[in-house]
């Protein structure tokens, strides 16, 4: 029994050093970046106000140094360091507990923004960012 988690944990350290090498090459990640994980997400769009809907399709990769975020088939990347996000929290996705909210400032335009994402683990992801903002 040892023996099989030992293998299933070393297949997956080899896996992720697989996807990590693969975003290094697509120049996602600097090199000495530590890729903790990823999972596929639903996210909001904000129609009217404060009037938002949940959309299917995105993908959420965290790292030592920062969480990127990628919504339905763009291929537009939202890079949030650490250092950059103000809040966190949670929220739901209808009447599932399993959406975690990301405020932060975006760089380039100062300006506060706020993400909403609904994903598998979210105890796992959020325990991460929160040891990782000290929020």
């Amino acid at each position: 029994m040892i023996m099989q988690i030992w293998r299933i944990q070393e297949m997956n350290e080899q896996k992720l050093e697989k996807q990590r090498r693969n975003l290094v090459d697509r120049g996602l990640l600097s090199p000495d970046e530590k890729l903790y994980g990823s999972i596929t997400i639903n996210y909001t769009e904000k129609l009217v106000g404060r009037i938002e809907t949940w959309k299917r399709g995105g993908v959420a990769i965290f790292t030592d140094r920062q969480v990127i975020l990628t919504k339905g088939f763009s291929c537009e990347y939202i890079h949030i360091p650490y250092s950059c996000i103000k809040e966190l929290g949670k929220c739901n996705q209808g009447f599932f507990p399993i959406g975690m909210v990301i405020t932060y400032e975006n760089r380039e335009s100062g300006e506060i923004v706020t993400e909403k994402i609904s994903l598998g683990k979210r105890k796992k992801w959020l325990q991460i960012i929160s040891e990782k903002t000290g929020l």
